[in-house]
């Protein structure tokens, strides 16, 4: 059960995250991805993708080409 965690300096909140579904083989997997070279590399340009922002409005990387952009990732589980 996630439960209320003191907040962050900023007075953001935390939330306790839930790592029971995490294994040891999705991290072995990704290191073995990451070894190999897969994905995109340090200083490469990242591929266009779309993903709902914060405000539920649709954003596409290419259309923020140009401007600093920053990729924040969590789990809500």
């Amino acid at each position: 059960m996630a439960e209320q965690a003191s907040s962050t300096e900023s007075g953001v909140p935390l939330l306790d995250y839930n790592y029971a579904h995490f294994r040891t083989k999705h991290f072995v997997a990704d290191l073995a991805r990451t070894v190999r070279g897969e994905g995109v590399s340090p200083g490469s340009e990242a591929p266009d993708f779309e993903l709902a922002a914060a405000t539920g409005e649709r954003v596409r990387l290419r259309d923020l080409r140009g401007a600093p952009v920053v990729l924040h990732f969590g789990s809500g589980t």
